[in-house]
Parts: C-alpha cells; sequence; structure tokens
C-alpha cells in the first residue's frame, strides 16, 4: 500500500498573510487539526492546533481582553507556522511514511509530486489504513492469533488449512513473538469452522493463541 492511495487530496491551505482569526476559523469549519501554508504555490510552512494553542495568552496575563484580541489579530500565518516542512511523495509506501511519523512524533505529512502539493497524509488516514488491513473492512469472520517457528512455507501451509476447511482468507499479518525464533501471525478468515481449523493447525504443530469472531472485544462505555 502507498501513500497515495489513503492520503487526503487537495489539504487545506492558507497563505503566509493569513491571520490567526482566519486560520481558527478555518481549522473549526473544516474541523480538521492543521492546515498548510502555501506562498506563490509553494509549500512553506505547516500549523497544527497546538500551533495555535502554543501563541494564545497565558490566564496569569496582564494584558486586558482588549489588548490581547488586538495582538493575535495582527498575527499571520508566517510566524506562528512550523517551517522548513517535512514532505513525502505519493509512491513512498506506507509503512515508511508511517515510520518517520512515528520516530519523529509527526501527525502529518504533507504529499508533494513534481513540486506541487497534492494531498496530506494523517495519523487518522494511517489508523484508518492499519484497521482495514488487520480487519479486512465489515466481512464478518473469524480471527485467528497463531504462533508459529520462524521458517519458509509456514503462510503456505497456514493458506492450505483455511482453504481445507471450506475458509477463504480476508487479511493477514505478522509480527515478532517475545521469543525470536517465533512470530505472531494474525489471520482473519471467513466461512470456515473454528473448531476443525483450530484442530488442523494444533495437529501441525501450530499454537493457537487465541479465536474469536469479529466484533468480540471488551471495549465499552462507562456510566
Amino acid at each position: 500500500m502507498f501513500v497515495k492511495e489513503i492520503m487526503t487530496p487537495n489539504p487545506v491551505t492558507v497563505t503566509t498573510k493569513s491571520t490567526l482569526p482566519q486560520i481558527v476559523g478555518l481549522l473549526r469549519e473544516k474541523q480538521i487539526r492543521r492546515v498548510l501554508v502555501v506562498d506563490q504555490g509553494k509549500l512553506v510552512g505547516i500549523i497544527s492546533d497546538h500551533d495555535v494553542d502554543s501563541v494564545m495568552p497565558s490566564p496569569a496575563t496582564t494584558l486586558s481582553r482588549w489588548e490581547m484580541n488586538t495582538l493575535l489579530d495582527k498575527l499571520t500565518a508566517d510566524e506562528i507556522m512550523t517551517s522548513p516542512v517535512f514532505v513525502t511523495g505519493p509512491d513512498c509506501p506506507l509503512e515508511e511514511a508511517a515510520r518517520v511519523m512515528l520516530e519523529r512524533k509527526f501527525g502529518a505529512l504533507p504529499v508533494l509530486q513534481d513540486g506541487a502539493l497534492i494531498g496530506i497524509v494523517t495519523e487518522s488516514d494511517i489508523f484508518r489504513a492499519f484497521v482495514e488491513m488487520l480487519s479486512g473492512g465489515d466481512v464478518p469472520g473469524l480471527r485467528f492469533v497463531l504462533q508459529v517457528e520462524e521458517g519458509r512455507g509456514v503462510l503456505a501451509q497456514l493458506a492450505s488449512i483455511v482453504n481445507d476447511n471450506g475458509g477463504n482468507i480476508i487479511a493477514i499479518a505478522s509480527m515478532r513473538a517475545d521469543s525470536e525464533a517465533y512470530r505472531r501471525i494474525l489471520v482473519k478468515e471467513e466461512g470456515a469452522d473454528p473448531v476443525k481449523i483450530k484442530t488442523a493447525l494444533e495437529e501441525v504443530d501450530i499454537e493457537v493463541v487465541d479465536v474469536r469472531e469479529r466484533g468480540m472485544c471488551g471495549v465499552f462505555q462507562t456510566p
């Protein structure tokens, strides 16, 4: 999966001389957390809701409300934006963009193609893609978490077991287990009998850590 497949196209932009009230108005109107700053068609900065909060006066200020409003009304985008901006391209693998965002604690990366701004990929976009990849969308089915030994042919073996028991793999993911000799594999499938699949897996020494229907999760709202 690539950035271009999950990015938000046509991101909201402001100019370097857009005022703070205008920027706040856009954030509220569009219900977004950041705007991009463009000067003569070129991306020059990014402003997040955190940047806006950082320039708001402290409750302990001695300025009057009128004085504060006057000062804030004069603030422009080029005075509060973050610049230069880290960017990515539309053909960047999603996992690489996500890794950079995680390491550098970025909430978003503007997307440029041939120097032109074409989109923005945010933490929400990546989270949405992550859920889609792991859950296979809204298709009902079973979710297996397996622990397998590192080695070739494991995925082929899993696919064969699911297929032989009338199932169809919707999504599959792998990550390191506690021991370097093993991996945890998540398999989402539909159509198979859970008892038959569990038995077939155990017969070839594949440990079934967890199995449950999609949506069976302990998420609830407190009183």
